[in-house]
């Protein structure tokens, strides 16, 4: 993933989660619908017909993984021809200013030609399809893979890792899907409490939670880190300073490490002063590194706005602005982002 996918404008979108009014779908359960999508090539897909395979991908065009995978997944679709439907679903495409995006889907199908040569929707600008799908099942990462059996249920959802192995055991009728539902259940039944509780914004209850996690589950450390910060951030700074220390220790300093931990504090807007000011020295530290300088220049503007300290918000983030423009890996949607902040910050 390039760095500037763990930005602070698309980290956030990306972590949300089912919440506790949500009704949870899982492995076994009968897929949703695509009923309410806007159909941009290959022919629609309204619903999944008995007796036939499905995929459906959802991706996003700012997703530097979804676009890499894309060749990946057209080769799929043809190795599997007559086997299989692949569809491709973007969603998450509105977040900046909620405005419909197909238009913007459809530049970037047309762009893509014949390498992506499988069905693709867009999703509308209020997530009806990815709150259905991704939300219900808990699944806050893009690009995330749905396989759908012959009898419209859910067969597998992963990422792009195990799609190829798992997608070949169900085409020859050799996959356990009770099994992978058992395992996934084990997962969600541990990380939906965790989730739920961070929506509500009880992190006490998360924190709690989560070192009950780690401490049954070791090898789930690295997974719940963010949310640990997040919930430490908020409830318990002493810990949640220590704990950044040791990551950075652990992480040799990794600008992925400052990425995760610097996004929290740019996007969480009811944290301590204090916590907001030990974030502008560990952004300082981070833009020693010289390393997507214009990101973290932006998500210190949001902190100094936090703060309210307006003038030192705008200075910054007139400089991350001038970086962005040189920088080939900030997207148009990304800086007309930035800009507005500067407007908002100019208008208090």
């Amino acid at each position: 993933m390039k760095p500037i996918l763990a930005s602070i404008f698309a980290l956030a979108a990306a972590c949300s989660m089912a919440s506790a009014s949500d009704s949870y779908i899982t492995i076994g359960d009968p897929a949703p619908s695509l009923k309410t999508a806007t159909w941009i090539k290959g022919g629609s897909v309204p619903e999944f017909e008995k007796g036939k395979l499905y995929v459906v991908e959802f991706w996003a065009t700012w997703c530097h993984p979804c676009r890499e995978n894309i060749p990946h997944l057209t080769k799929l679709a043809k190795q599997y021809d007559g086997k299989v439907t692949f569809v491709g679903v973007s969603v998450w495409e509105s977040l900046a200013d909620n405005k419909d995006a197909t238009e913007k889907v459809k530049e970037f199908v047309k762009s893509e030609g014949d390498q992506m040569d499988y069905h693709v929707a867009a999703d509308s600008p209020k997530n009806v399809i990815a709150d259905a799908w991704m939300k219900r099942a808990s699944e806050g990462g893009l690009p995330t893979s749905f396989i759908i059996d012959g009898d419209g249920k859910i067969a597998w959802i992963g990422g792009l890792t195990q799609l190829d192995s798992v997608l070949e055991k169900v085409v020859e009728g050799k996959f356990d899907v009770a099994s992978a539902r058992e395992q996934r259940e084990v997962q969600v039944s541990v990380l939906r409490p965790i989730d739920e509780a961070v929506q509500k914004k009880d992190y006490k209850s998360a924190v709690k939670a989560i070192d009950s996690a780690v401490q049954l589950r070791p090898k789930l450390e690295y997974t719940l880190t963010y949310p640990l910060l997040l919930s430490l951030y908020h409830c318990d700074f002493a810990r949640g300073k220590s704990l950044s220390a040791k990551i950075l220790k652990d992480s040799d300093g990794a600008i992925g490490a400052y990425q995760m931990m610097s996004s929290i504090f740019a996007t969480q807007k009811d944290l301590s002063p204090e916590a907001y000011r030990f974030s502008l020295g560990l952004i300082d530290d981070a833009l020693k590194q010289n390393q997507n300088a214009f990101m973290f220049k932006a998500m210190k503007a949001e902190v100094f706005f936090s703060l309210n300290q307006k003038n030192d918000a705008i200075t910054w983030a007139k400089d991350a602005i001038a970086m962005a423009e040189k920088e080939p890996y900030a997207s148009d949607e990304i800086k007309e982002l930035m800009r507005k902040n500067l407007a908002k910050y100019e208008k208090k």
